[in-house]
């Protein structure tokens, strides 16, 4: 008996050494942070693929113009403070690529909505657009379509410019955050 008894108090000392064991000595905290940044994707492309008769009635000052490109900025997770996004319209008057010619035709851009009958706003170069979006804003996605036509002296210069399919002008959409 004396041996059972030395046995049970044996594994009841054991037993209870392991459940009652001493908390760590040191403890530690690890914290997570996380972030989201606001990216735009913004996007040009071109409307027409083909070379416009400079001397149509749609080109001429007063009238619509053609339409020639579109870009669309959207910010999916906007920012918590308002951020300035500014879109910059950058071009030269037409010209045409062969040296033996030197006509200058100028022109301007129409910019509008995709959507609506809002009236077009006339976008010389070195012209641009703010769109501001912040955290409480509806907005996510701006797509503006522009179209181009001859100004007064564009179309004076285009009446007696030389007959040639090669009158061009490059122009620069680009976005900036302000």
């Amino acid at each position: 008996m004396k041996k059972s008894l030395l046995l049970t108090f044996l594994t009841m000392f054991i037993f209870s050494s392991l459940v009652v064991a001493d908390p760590p000595a040191e403890t530690g905290t690890i914290v997570f942070t996380g972030f989201i940044e606001s990216r735009p994707y913004f996007s040009v492309a071109p409307l027409n693929d083909g070379s416009v008769d400079l001397l149509s009635e749609t080109m001429q000052p007063g009238n619509p113009g053609v339409d020639i490109g579109t870009w669309t900025l959207r910010v999916d997770n906007p920012p918590i403070e308002a951020t300035t996004f500014k879109v910059s319209y950058v071009f030269e008057p037409l010209r045409s690529t062969l040296d033996t010619i030197d006509d200058e035709i100028a022109f301007e851009l129409l910019e509008r909505p995709e959507e609506g009958d809002d009236d077009p706003v006339i976008r010389v170069s070195d012209s641009f657009v703010n769109i501001t979006v912040g955290a409480g804003s509806a907005l996510s996605a701006v797509t503006k379509i522009f179209a181009a036509r001859l100004t007064d002296a564009g179309y004076s210069a285009a009446l007696v410019a030389a007959a040639t399919d090669t009158y061009r002008s490059d122009i620069l959409v680009s976005l900036s955050v302000e």
